[in-house]
């Protein structure tokens, strides 16, 4: 695992203005040194007399600067040209002669303000030659004249290179070490160390590459995967010598509390500590990590942390409840104040395309805002402690009304759209009716200040809300209450919405194979269907009409057993149910499988019973057999009605396999 190596470009942009003058921008610094090109510093044109670093060194007349300058950024080119796995030398080689000549040059200049900077570009230039014993010489016979500063270490750095390619290997690990360079010691190691951060960390406590290193592999440990492998026991041995190689230096790092950093190695501690299982243990030392200084970036992953690991350690009580509260609404703060400048381009992008249905009419805009959601620092980091953390511990603690309103603030916290496939919708779709109905009331009645905040923050939306009822209502054969959401959702809405485009099929169709399709039925589908199912029950359990209560029951039946086949547009948002899975569900918590929640095996069972129940029950031997015919139950007409019209109907006519194959009844 190969990481980039500290970038010193901050400390040399330092020097030089400590160089020139403090009244010389940074910026300017920054602008002349790492962004212009060569023809920039060859003319020097009248347009960038507004930079402080130009008009210094054309006030001071440092012309010495300026041909620096031009010989360091030809030297650059040239070493990335070389570096291409294309290029091969040629005889007469322009960029080996240029070089050549920087050498040349280099060596003239043996003290002065700017010799370390010569030194560094004949050490450069000597590499990109392949001359790395001289390079090691030249180093060695002027190392004495060179202060102590940024540029020296890089020159030390550049002579461990060449030490290494000369094969004086150990001596190259020697100053990688000094200087904490991690990456350039896994490189060259070849097994001679066994934990290259424990050599560096010995010899350099406050190396600038530990942080990177550490913050390198947090991220790896802390990676979906890898985080429920160790959780799970299935780590690879690569992760566990890792992660035993990372414990250890930090248990020395802050037993020895050599470092100027300690508030690091705890946090490092503590995270490595959530990876493997064990929060409590995580806890103690993030807790005594608490003390130390902090950057502010470190401060809140502190914060952070914590919260994700009081998700995971404290009761959920009252007063995990007033210190969630704080914390969601110092998160919601800090997303809120610290978004990226190409949110406004997605809002822009929202507006004119007219979401909120964006998903249908423009997935790239979708897809686009959730990339920008995920990879936004502190959104995800919202989305991750509370759908991973918080919502499945209200879920265990039986706090529905809590878990869908996280969930909903989790998802809708920027874009809010009409989408039936993010997390807060598949956390609230896997709980009944009833669960989904006092959230709702809680939209509306709120029962303190944290209901009030995260409702203002999530997807309130009626109608949006109304449907859903309904669906659930219809899933659960409450069909009275569906009609009264579904009067309040208008055909406008309807005609929005993707499963729109599905209904246009008779949901009391007898032949479950072939459907006939009518786009007259597809305007207040679910509406008409309720309305139509609440009648059915009414009669079949109330009309003094045996006749009618076995139409009404055979009709509920078909209604029953389409609703979750042919007609699942009914029922759910998706004929996908396989692909319907909470993406962030932890196993100790028993979501209900899709079998269940959208109760296929359940209502084909019972509209079968349905069937046989009303066919016993006719008076008219007729309509029965008639019934059974329009079912394709061909045998049974032949077995328990051979006297009638429909029986001789089949004896004359019925010739097709399919007819008897899968209607044996």
């Amino acid at each position: 695992m190969l990481h980039p190596t500290v970038d010193y470009s901050d400390e040399n942009i330092r020097m030089w203005q400590e160089q020139t003058s403090p009244s010389v921008s940074l910026g300017d610094i920054e602008y002349v040194v790492y962004k212009a090109n060569i023809t920039f510093l060859k003319d020097l044109p009248e347009s960038t007399r507004s930079n402080s670093f130009v008009n210094w060194i054309i006030k001071n007349k440092r012309n010495d600067i300026i041909k620096l300058l031009i010989m360091a950024k030809q030297n650059e080119a040239i070493t990335f040209h070389m570096t291409n796995p294309w290029y091969y030398r040629v005889e007469d080689d322009a960029n080996f002669q240029t070089l050549e000549s920087i050498v040349e040059e280099c060596y003239k200049h043996k003290s002065g303000q700017l010799v370390g900077r010569y030194v560094l570009q004949a050490m450069r230039a000597l590499c990109s030659l392949r001359k790395y014993d001289e390079c090691v010489s030249y180093w060695d016979s002027i190392k004495d004249r060179i202060p102590y500063n940024v540029v020296r270490t890089i020159c030390e750095l550049k002579a461990a290179s060449a030490l290494n390619k000369t094969g004086r290997t150990d001596e190259a690990l020697d100053i990688y070490a000094r200087h904490g360079d991690v990456p350039s010691i896994r490189i060259i190691n070849k097994g001679r160390i066994s934990n290259e951060l424990l050599f560096v960390y010995d010899r350099c406590p406050n190396s600038p590459y530990i942080e990177g290193e550490l913050q390198k592999w947090l991220l790896y440990f802390g990676e979906e995967y890898n985080h429920a492998a160790f959780t799970n026991g299935r780590s690879t041995w690569f992760d566990d010598e890792n992660m035993e190689k990372l414990l250890a230096v930090s248990h020395k790092a802050v037993r020895e509390k050599k470092s100027e950093q300690m508030a690091m190695w705890y946090y490092t501690l503590a995270a490595l500590y959530d990876v493997k299982g064990m929060p409590r243990q995580a806890k103690k030392y993030l807790c005594q990590g608490m003390g130390y200084r902090k950057s502010p970036f470190l401060r809140d992953s502190y914060r952070l942390l914590r919260m994700w690991l009081d998700s995971q350690t404290m009761p959920c009580d009252s007063i995990y409840e007033m210190q969630l509260e704080k914390d969601v609404r110092w998160l919601v703060s800090m997303a809120e104040k610290n978004k990226t400048s190409n949110y406004e381009k997605i809002m822009d992008k929202h507006r004119t395309i007219g979401l909120p249905f964006i998903h249908k009419y423009d997935y790239s805009s979708w897809n686009y805002y959730q990339d920008w959601s995920n990879s936004y620092y502190w959104n995800d980091a919202l989305r991750r402690l509370l759908l991973r953390g918080v919502c499945p511990k209200m879920h265990k603690a039986g706090k529905y009304i809590r878990e869908i309103q996280l969930a909903n603030l989790a998802e809708n916290l920027f874009i809010q759209v009409n989408d039936y496939s993010n997390e807060m919708f598949l956390i609230m779709d896997r709980l009944p009716y009833k669960a989904t109905r006092d959230y709702f009331t809680r939209i509306y009645y709120p029962a303190n200040d944290f209901d009030r905040f995260l409702n203002s923050k999530g997807k309130i939306d009626k109608i949006y809300w109304y449907d859903i009822l309904a669906t659930k209502c219809l899933r659960e054969r409450r069909y009275d209450k569906a009609i009264v959401y579904l009067k309040q959702v208008p055909v406008s809405y309807q005609r929005k919405m993707n499963v729109y485009y599905y209904m246009d099929i008779d949901p009391f169709n007898y032949d479950m194979l072939t459907f006939t399709r009518d786009s007259t039925l597809m305007d207040n589908c679910k509406l008409h269907f309720a309305q139509k199912m609440a009648e059915y029950k009414r009669i079949m359990n109330h009309d003094y009409d045996a006749n009618k209560r076995a139409d009404a029951k055979i009709q509920y039946a078909l209604g029953l057993r389409n609703s979750v086949f042919k007609c699942w547009f009914l029922t759910r948002y998706s004929s996908n149910m396989e692909d319907d899975y909470i993406r962030n569900a932890i196993p100790d918590i028993p979501y209900p499988d899709d079998t269940l929640i959208y109760r296929h095996k359940e209502y084909m069972a019972m509209s079968d019973r349905l069937i046989n129940q009303a066919i016993s029950i006719y008076h008219d031997k007729e309509k029965a057999a008639r019934q059974l015919q329009k079912l394709l139950y061909f045998r049974r007409i032949i077995d328990d009605f051979p006297e009638t019209t429909a029986a001789l109907d089949v004896r004359q006519h019925c010739d097709r396999w399919r007819d008897y194959a899968n209607n044996m009844q």
